[in-house]
């Protein structure tokens, strides 16, 4: 070989080589909660691997938790592009938007909330006011609970307790007659030991890997709606994206979709095991299963109209006109 190609074919194996380290893309994801959080670990950091194993290695994620960016102030910096994915929950933003808080409202049938449009109506909307691209709306089916440090009194109820809960589901604790109160994620463990708050209302799994259990050992019952986390993707890197890679992410999307209710419904079953064994105990907040879920999901449509207006009437009226 002379000299001539055998400069040729360096700068060609070069060149390969280049290519292939320009298609492998690293994608830097934040997550509200670190992977102690049961949706950390089993949604963000499952569709990280579901993304992996269909782009075959080309695209990877590196996730970030709450000590990079804390979980209420993730959704501008996605936005801007700064970090590229997020995977959260609408009542971290509700001040931006009412609209990802109510899709807990909405029937947890995942299939259904993609035939009826509910899923892509939901993407249109991050996509238009917000410049995110919904990746994925896995979806746990077993709902909040109330986690209380007293069983709950039949005849006081709730009486002159205060109880942190966001917006969504603060109309059940007013109704049981408690204050409902904001503390900070950080500070729940805190300020239920010291007795700052009652009880709080936190997603029925995952309370376990706070050891919430420990402060508030009364496990309320019934749990109620369902627990609709959210993973974007900023919108002007989604569209930097080859079809083939962005196939990939949707399917990966679905697929954990998919798989997410059937492992909540297990992990519910472990963690409640784990709390109980710990000396946690059952007790009921005075409500059917169809009445809890009612007060649910009529708060979670009145936020989405207190923070989004007109908006939030046309998603409540669209989900009301699918049957969802």
């Amino acid at each position: 070989m002379n000299k001539f190609l055998k400069v040729l074919t360096a700068s060609a194996i070069g060149l390969a080589v280049s290519t292939t380290v320009t298609q492998a893309t690293e994608l830097k994801m934040l997550t509200a909660w670190g992977g102690n959080h049961s949706g950390t670990a089993n949604m963000a950091y499952g569709y990280n691997k579901l993304v992996a194993e269909l782009t075959g290695g080309k695209v990877t994620i590196k996730p970030s938790g709450p000590e990079v960016v804390s979980g209420g102030k993730q959704l501008q910096p996605v936005a801007a592009g700064v970090f590229d994915i997020i995977y959260t929950h609408g009542l971290y933003h509700t001040g931006t938007t009412g609209i990802g808080a109510a899709v807990d409202a909405v029937d947890g049938d995942i299939e259904k909330r993609r035939t009826s449009g509910v899923w892509d109506w939901v993407d249109n909307h991050y996509q238009t006011t917000q410049n995110l691209k919904i990746l994925s709306i896995p979806t746990a089916t077993t709902g909040f609970r109330f986690f209380l440090k007293q069983p709950m009194d039949s005849g006081k109820k709730l009486n002159g307790m205060k109880i942190r809960a966001l917006p969504s589901y603060n109309k059940i604790v007013g109704s049981l007659g408690g204050t409902a109160v904001v503390i900070p994620f950080g500070e729940l463990y805190s300020a239920a030991e010291k007795g700052v708050i009652d009880g709080l209302v936190w997603p029925a799994v995952g309370a376990v890997g706070f050891k919430f259990h420990e402060v508030t050992p009364y496990l309320a019952e019934p749990a109620f709606g369902t627990v609709s986390y959210l993973i974007m993707m900023n919108l002007d890197k989604w569209n930097t994206l080859d079809a083939a890679t962005q196939k990939a992410m949707l399917e990966a999307g679905h697929q954990l979709e998919q798989k997410t209710v059937g492992i909540f419904n297990n992990l519910l079953k472990t963690e409640n095991a784990a709390m109980m064994a710990a000396g946690a105990k059952k007790t009921s907040i005075g409500y059917s299963l169809a009445e809890a879920n009612k007060l649910f999901a009529d708060r979670a449509m009145e936020v989405a109209i207190e923070k989004s207006g007109d908006t939030g009437k046309a998603f409540r009226d669209f989900v009301a006109s699918k049957g969802m």
